[in-house]
């Protein structure tokens, strides 16, 4: 009876592990890929750099073809971050290289809502370069919790017939390997690449100076402050007069070595308060 009850405990224990899915602080799961760039080990590829490792439903599709342009437009701004892309999806390394052409394509159609952004993004090469993985038999999507074959829309209006396709996920992954972001978006709605750049401004700004960033923070705006460092250390931690109590518990400084902040950014983010 007892050894019944012991093989009992130890099926829970693995179907509650091999259900667990990933949360932010765990390490990101190293697993063989085969891409467009050559087969390789993950962790290895990664090398000491931020990843942002995210999966799209299919390839010759739409929204996905627009997603992965924007990635690769703004591959530039990624890599002044220290930030390698990498994209998976179930399809073949035939069908990923055959559809890379379009992507370009399309992604030769973006322009920058900031001119000056645009216009240095225009100097680079800005084709496809980061892989994509073929996750054929979905064990690494299934590793990440990106495939939920529930997920609906399936098929049909967003250009697929697959019954097997990923979510929209996207894990941003810093040098440690340890997953800082989870993003899930569904099928038919295409992801914001503009706000997975401002969320890594803002986790490397918080993992470099222990700030947070308040609400619609954009880089150059102020940040706030830790409760547990004492006011009168403020200014000599962060060099800065200028800081600024809405409340006793929430204190606000200007962006840590960032000199073109604007008043409008100031009052964006203080929320207007004198």
């Amino acid at each position: 009876m007892i050894k019944l009850k012991y093989t009992f405990f130890l099926i829970f224990l693995f179907l509650s592990y091999s259900s667990h899915a990933l949360q932010l602080g765990d390490q990101a799961p190293n697993f063989e890929a085969e891409t467009t760039k050559g087969n390789f080990s993950f962790h290895d590829w990664a090398e000491d750099k931020w990843v942002i490792l995210f999966s799209h439903p299919g390839d010759f599709t739409p929204v996905c073809t627009t997603e992965l342009a924007h990635a690769a437009f703004l591959q530039p701004e990624f890599n002044k971050r220290n930030v390698k892309l990498i994209a998976i999806s179930g399809d073949s390394i035939k069908d990923h290289l055959e559809w890379i052409p379009h992507i370009n394509d399309f992604k030769n159609t973006i322009k920058s809502n900031n001119v000056i952004n645009s216009i240095d993004l225009l100097k680079e090469d800005t084709d496809v370069n980061y892989p994509i993985i073929a996750d054929i038999d979905f064990s690494i999507s299934t590793l990440y919790g990106m495939y939920h074959p529930n997920a609906k829309p399936n098929s049909s209006s967003f250009g697929t017939t697959m019954n097997r396709e990923n979510i929209r996920a996207v894990f941003i992954i810093d040098p440690k390997k340890i997953i800082q972001t989870i993003l899930i978006y569904p099928k038919n709605i295409g992801r914001n690449f503009n706000e997975i750049l401002r969320t890594v401004d803002a986790l490397q700004l918080s993992q470099k100076h222990q700030v947070s960033t308040p609400a619609n923070w954009e880089n150059g705006d102020p940040v706030i402050v830790s409760n547990d460092i004492p006011l009168e250390d403020l200014n000599e931690k962060f060099e800065t007069n200028d800081i600024n109590i809405f409340k006793d518990y929430l204190k606000f400084i200007d962006h840590p070595g960032f000199f073109n902040g604007s008043d409008k950014s100031k009052k964006r983010s203080k929320g207007g308060f004198k």
